[in-house]
């Protein structure tokens, strides 16, 4: 027995079970959260977003998760819709790309948002004709529709058209009409490259801003900000503004003169064209969920001063346009939350929808300020320092 205890091969043998041990008790209590991705060149996955079998549960909030198919694509799965394939993220913007695929199996389909987290950035209607014939294009006059070859044969070609534009548009007879969908996605982007989806809870811009990461603070679902601040000082953020953002103003009122003088030399019948093409883009009327103005009206504002001090340390950016408070701007708080934007986003917001931007909450629930205390408080805008 004493010769095997001493045996150097049974010494060897136990040394590196125990350093097994050691470095998996060690590999454990390392944080396990750190981004992943589902390939090197596919989109950062982290919090709020999580990688199924990857990550663990703590690591997302509910409704972020995401996972990775075969090609090692990023996909995102709603409820009521099919999978996407994530493009981007942007955690500062706090909006994800994906990719509409209509030359998939499922085909033209409308995505549905239904018991998810997110939430559209602009919606846009287009309804999709299934002409008999191939057209090769379409004049200024008609509106140009968008084509869709994958979904199209030899006898007969696939196009889609803004429903606004319809009633201005000449459709050719051969084509019908398939399907009207709505889509989410931004001004002057087409609608085959990508889709925007946004969210609102939980609200890391403020972490992002910083140069730190969000995170959940307790099981309860708080969420926290973690490091330490990267970012500039806003000292030199205002320098930064006003040496970048003076000459580009200048270069800017430059081409909007020029654009003008080219303008007045356009003959009478391209300007009924361009009158046309003004018309037909006229965005959809606004929904009639939102707040009506009086009870928007209501809601206080302030003037800010110098300093654009307000309340709260942190709220300093709009967190509708993310743009910084300046002096002598015209911010707006609602009651219920005490949280504020630039008057005019948020009056623009409110007419769209009946909830706080960034808690969701609805401001119809809370007791709005009367007539006389809001003319009180608009009458007294004075510079807030």
């Amino acid at each position: 027995m004493v010769a095997k205890a001493n045996n150097p091969m049974a010494k060897t043998k136990t040394l590196a079970l125990l350093l097994f041990f050691f470095f998996k008790s060690i590999s454990a209590d390392e944080d396990d959260c750190t981004p992943a991705s589902c390939s090197p060149a596919g989109p950062q996955v982290r919090f709020p977003f999580r990688l199924r079998g990857r990550q663990p549960a703590r690591c997302g909030f509910p409704g972020f998760d995401l996972t990775c198919n075969k090609r090692n694509q990023t996909l995102l799965k709603l409820p009521s819709s099919r999978s996407f394939i994530v493009k981007n993220i942007s955690y500062a913007s706090q909006v994800i790309t994906v990719d509409p695929d209509f030359c998939s199996p499922d085909g033209v389909a409308e995505i549905k948002l239904t018991g998810t987290p997110f939430d559209f950035s602009i919606v846009e209607s287009y309804t999709f004709y299934n002409c008999s014939s191939q057209i090769s294009g379409f004049t200024f006059q008609t509106l140009p529709m968008l084509p869709f070859p994958c979904l199209g044969s030899l006898n007969h070609s696939v196009f889609a058209v803004r429903t606004v534009w319809i009633p201005f548009a000449d459709i050719p007879a051969s084509c019908d009409e398939m399907a009207t969908i709505s889509v989410p996605t931004r001004r002057f982007v087409d609608i085959r490259d990508e889709l925007t989806l946004m969210w609102f809870t939980p609200f890391c811009r403020s972490c992002e801003a910083d140069g730190r990461t969000c995170g959940l603070k307790s099981a309860g679902g708080d969420t926290v900000c973690f490091g330490s601040s990267r970012g500039i000082p806003r000292s030199a953020k205002y320098g930064l503004s006003i040496g970048i953002g003076v000459p580009a103003l200048v270069c800017i009122i430059g081409l909007v003169c020029y654009a003008f003088g080219k303008a007045r030399n356009y003959n009478h019948g391209q300007r009924q064209n361009i009158d046309l093409f003004s018309i037909a883009i006229t965005p959809q009327p606004p929904s009639t969920t939102g707040l009506d103005v009086p009870t928007i009206e209501s809601y206080p504002k302030t003037i800010l001063g110098e300093s654009c001090r307000l309340p709260k340390d942190d709220d300093g950016t709009c967190p509708i346009c993310l743009s910084d408070y300046e002096p002598k701007e015209v911010v707006r708080t609602i009651p219920e939350c005490k949280h504020y934007f630039h008057a005019d986003c948020i009056d623009e917001w409110l007419k769209l929808n009946a909830t706080c931007p960034v808690c969701r909450k609805s401001p119809e629930s809370s007791s709005l300020v009367t007539p006389c205390s809001s003319m009180s408080s608009n009458s007294s805008d004075t510079p807030t320092e």
